[in-house]
């Protein structure tokens, strides 16, 4: 049977790269067009492009350098941090990338062997990231809470263990496929465990604008220790299209990144920063979306699982959530048996974690009429698979 979750070694790869596996299961079923669709990963937000753009739409060909506003200053007005601990990248992937080597070009003239620890479950390209461009890799874990709602935790000894051993750790805080944020307790902790063993920590947190009105809402970057904030326009705010990223943390990691992003990739592409310094100053309308699709939404949702007793661990905020299937039933059989029947798309736990085998990530970022159809699909899949 094909294993889709990220690997956190090179088995069977040693002289080679593993592959994206979740991507060989999701695009051969994005490509069949189901009807429905509850997979999304990101806000689906129709932006206006000619109209964000106005006049400007006819430039979008032109150069950029000294025409536009720098979107630096737009982000570092409002993360609260100067321009020069900004760099502007191509998407969150990019600045993964970006920000391990980075990090690793610190430390190589101390450490001949690169040791960095990843938080599972995951994004994929992190850990396979790290299998490039480190020595090894190490896996910890955060579970779902014990009595069904409320954060997932971490276990501080299995997380201080691996970052005593570890040169580099990489955690998502608001998880993927739960939806939750770090528990702001386990957050410090991280954060003060990893700057006690002097390992800086790199950050993915292209969903953590869903939580910026919470107060779990704390980038990492905030806590200094040369830690890594990732993000972009990606996930929460629909213009994945554009490629359009930035990493922010202190101001030598962010030259070093800088000069690793010309060396690698030159500069921006005009439209893309063209759009980008536009949209950025319009997020307001894509908060406001989300929050109107989880009004709407989210009472549909809960009400379904609610007739079939499935715990529903709700997000405090976001997009997207996970929930356990009932009878152990397995999410791969779920997605293609059931829910194909009844022409919806879900994702598969297994995606994320090998621990999830029976858990469903379902996404409430579609307007309302398309989510209402499509959970009346989940409903009678459910109503299928347990029957």
């Amino acid at each position: 049977m094909p294993t889709y979750w990220p690997r956190f070694d090179l088995s069977e790869f040693e002289n080679s790269v593993p592959p994206i596996e979740y991507l060989d299961w999701y695009i051969p079923r994005l490509i069949q067009e189901r009807k429905h669709n509850l997979s999304f990963s990101g806000m689906q937000y129709d932006w206006d492009i000619p109209n964000l753009l106005k006049d400007g739409i006819y430039d979008i060909g032109k150069k950029h350098m000294g025409k536009i506003e720098d979107p630096r200053t737009i982000i570092a007005k409002r993360e609260g941090v100067s321009v020069d601990n900004v760099l502007i990248c191509h998407g969150a992937t990019q600045g993964i990338n970006l920000s391990l080597l980075a990090t690793i070009t610190k430390l190589r003239s101390m450490k001949q062997n690169i040791v960095v620890a990843v938080e599972s479950p995951t994004y994929a390209p992190l850990p396979q990231s790290a299998l490039i461009l480190a020595d090894q890799v190490i896996r910890i874990k955060r579970y779902p809470p014990k009595n069904g709602i409320g954060n997932w935790r971490i276990n501080r000894e299995e997380w201080v263990q691996a970052i005593n051993k570890s040169d580099i750790l990489m955690i998502t805080p608001v998880s993927n496929p739960s939806g939750w944020n770090l528990n702001s307790d386990d957050r410090k902790w991280i954060a003060d465990t990893a700057h006690r063993s002097n390992v800086s920590i790199i950050a993915d947190e292209v969903y953590i604008d869903a939580y910026r009105n919470k107060p779990d809402y704390h980038p990492m970057h905030k806590y200094g220790n040369g830690n890594i904030s990732i993000n972009s326009l990606t996930k929460i705010y629909s213009l994945g299209q554009i490629r359009f990223g930035w990493i922010i943390s202190d101001k030598h990691t962010i030259e070093i990144a800088r000069r690793i992003f010309m060396t690698f990739s030159g500069v921006m592409g005009s439209p893309t920063m063209r759009i980008a310094s536009a949209a950025l100053h319009r997020l307001d309308e894509v908060d406001a979306a989300i929050e109107y699709y989880r009004n709407e939404n989210l009472p549909k949702l809960r009400k379904v699982l609610n007739r079939f007793s499935i715990i529903w661990n709700e997000p405090e905020a976001g997009i997207f959530g996970c929930f356990e299937l009932p009878n152990k039933i397995l999410a791969e059989d779920f997605a293609d048996g059931a829910c194909k029947d009844n022409d919806l798309l879900v994702i598969p736990g297994s995606m994320f974690c090998d621990s999830l085998k029976n858990w469903v990530r379902v996404a409430w970022s579609i307007e309302p009429k398309s989510f209402e159809s499509a959970i009346f699909a989940l409903e009678k899949s459910l109503e299928s698979a347990l029957s």
